[in-house]
């Protein structure tokens, strides 16, 4: 189980990272700036599907999600294809298990 405040943290360093040092000028600042507003609401992105409840993997009172059966959930499953990821007017980017890992890594160290 990680915090919320640690999938914001993870996944912030993650976007700074691996995602936007892909990208200059306005398109880094957008992507970026996009990532970090998204993830300043995750808690509310996260009530905000009633499908994550349905999954299990959220404990909306003590706000952690367990990201453990997420990841055991889906990666085993991708093999070694990728799921693209668009980033409406810049660019399409494709995470495979190598991105995760690391997504999920800098996650749990935050």
């Amino acid at each position: 189980m990680v915090t919320t405040s640690q999938v914001q943290r993870g996944f912030t360093r993650f976007v700074d990272s691996e995602v936007a040092v892909a990208f200059n000028g306005w398109q880094k600042a957008v992507v970026a700036g996009t990532a970090g507003l998204l993830v300043a609401n995750i808690d509310r992105l996260i009530d905000s599907y009633p499908l994550v409840s349905a999954l299990g993997v959220y404990d909306q009172e003590a706000c952690v999600v367990d990201i453990d059966k997420l990841y055991n959930a889906y990666v085993p499953q991708l093999g070694s294809d990728k799921i693209p990821v668009t980033i409406p007017k810049i660019a399409t980017i494709k995470l495979g298990k190598e991105e995760i890992d690391t997504l999920v890594r800098y996650i749990k160290e935050a």
